[in-house]
């Protein structure tokens, strides 16, 4: 028999993504996330210059946000269209990211970017610091000291404990965390089948976006001398015993076994008055929404009684992280692409909306693979990038195939989108990702050449 969280998940998702749109048209959004490091030396900035970043943002018309646990200022919002732009820190307190309000285009997201370095500048200037183009910190490694104390941030130590022992591994510190950063694409849909069939392709396509928009070797003050997408690979090396990170273990018939399959993801933390109450002992989602009432815990350890409600599905819709999933604002987010370098900010919105717009095409070139083989080929693409090679099938050619069609659908358009593609066109030309170029930076100029390169508010 069905639980009762499985149904409500899947009404909760069907309602949302087939309700009709208060908005018409094709809306996009991007999370820009940047390491932010100190000029001199690459390390990662001190938290009061953070801090002072909320104050000069605030300063020039952004409202200050404040965390309700910690009452502290943790970032800043600016009204947009449709919704508001986000600044805000992740993880870390030194990546900042950038929740960009949501356009109609990708000439109006690319304005919004130009903008948006615009208004850094001087901030940047006056502190001597840099916001890079790279998807991970290049010189800071992974610390305790780098984390943001925030509502979502507080019971992560306490779900996944760093040291623990699972299947035969210590498990890494959320602390991983605070040095990676991604650009994250989402985009709204017409229904929860264009929904579960886009979250699919781009699940699908995994290899061939890491292969082709890598940007992750440099960090801890060398070259990696495996992954080229080292940032890609620390959700693997993080969640060592559950299926809630890369790809999921299936491809999704619709939305009915999306959501059969998030009711059976362990259940982490329910939010009431604002304050996280674990239900982590509980084996699935599914088995705590089912109790009535449950038991939960507060991060002191005391227990206390707690009754499911609705607004728990939303929240458990945010903790998996599939390189590509349904939202809980009912977009599809593209989670998968390290943060891109100076001048191809707009790479990843738009080979994520031009395999949208070419959905069926794309659908009918993954029918070819087995679900296993694509995620080796996520696997290879981190290693080696576009010289990897999965059962016969160059990584270089699968991206090839995945440009065509975004190009494909891109053009359907007829907005003239596609020049946002010619970075990642030249790249297949040259067989060479970011990841590959940083290596050769970082080899012949150091750390002071990597972010004279990557520093995004440098005209290069």
């Amino acid at each position: 028999m069905e639980s009762v969280a499985a149904s409500k998940i899947y009404e909760y998702l069907q309602q949302g993504l087939d309700k009709p749109k208060s908005v018409s048209g094709q809306r996009i959004g991007t999370e820009l996330k940047f390491p932010l490091v100190e000029q001199k030396n690459g390390c990662a900035v001190k938290l009061e210059t953070v801090n002072a970043l909320w104050s000069y943002l605030s300063n020039r018309g952004w409202k200050a946000s404040v965390d309700p646990v910690t009452n502290k200022v943790v970032g800043a919002t600016k009204p947009g269209e449709y919704n508001d732009t986000l600044a805000s820190c992740e993880t870390g307190f030194c990546k900042i990211e950038f929740s960009l309000a949501h356009v109609g285009d990708l000439h109006a997201l690319n304005r919004q970017i130009d903008s948006l370095k615009a208004e850094l500048i001087p901030f940047a200037n006056e502190h001597q610091i840099s916001f890079l183009g790279c998807g991970i910190h290049p010189i800071s490694p992974p610390s305790p000291e780098l984390v943001i104390a925030k509502q979502r941030t507080l019971a992560w130590d306490i779900l996944f404990p760093e040291g623990e022992i699972v299947n035969d591994k210590p498990r890494p510190g959320m602390h991983l965390f605070t040095v990676n950063s991604g650009s994250h694409v989402h985009l709204s849909v017409s229904s929860a089948e264009e929904a579960v069939g886009i979250t699919n392709v781009f699940n699908g396509f995994a290899g061939a976006q890491i292969a082709l928009m890598g940007n992750s070797s440099v960090w801890r003050g060398k070259v990696d001398s495996v992954y080229q997408c080292v940032a890609e690979k620390f959700w693997d090396w993080w969640m060592l015993d559950e299926a809630r990170v890369g790809l999921p273990n299936k491809c999704f018939t619709d939305i009915e076994d999306y959501g059969n399959a998030i009711a059976q993801l362990r259940p982490l933390y329910v939010e009431r008055n604002e304050t996280p109450i674990l239900i982590n002992d509980y084996l699935t989602f599914a088995d705590y929404y089912d109790c009535s009432p449950a038991t939960g815990k507060h991060l002191s350890g005391e227990e206390v009684d707690i009754y499911p409600e609705a607004k728990d599905i939303k929240l458990h819709n945010s903790f998996y992280w599939f390189t590509a999933r349904i939202s809980r604002y009912f977009t599809v987010e593209n989670r998968l692409c390290d943060q891109q370098v100076p001048g191809n900010l707009a790479c990843p919105a738009a080979l994520s909306l031009g395999l949208l717009k070419a959905l069926p095409e794309a659908q009918e070139e993954l029918k070819q693979f087995d679900w296993s083989t694509l995620k080796l080929m996520r696997e290879a693409a981190m290693r080696e990038g576009l010289d990897a090679k999965v059962e016969g099938t160059a990584l270089v050619d699968m991206a090839k195939r995945m440009l065509d069609l975004a190009t494909l659908g891109l053009e359907r358009r007829g907005l003239g989108e596609e020049v946002y593609l010619e970075p990642l066109q030249q790249r297949l030309t040259s067989k060479q990702n970011p990841a590959v170029k940083a290596s050769e930076i970082f080899n012949q100029g150091g750390i002071k050449a990597l972010i004279e390169a990557r520093d995004i508010l440098v005209k290069n």
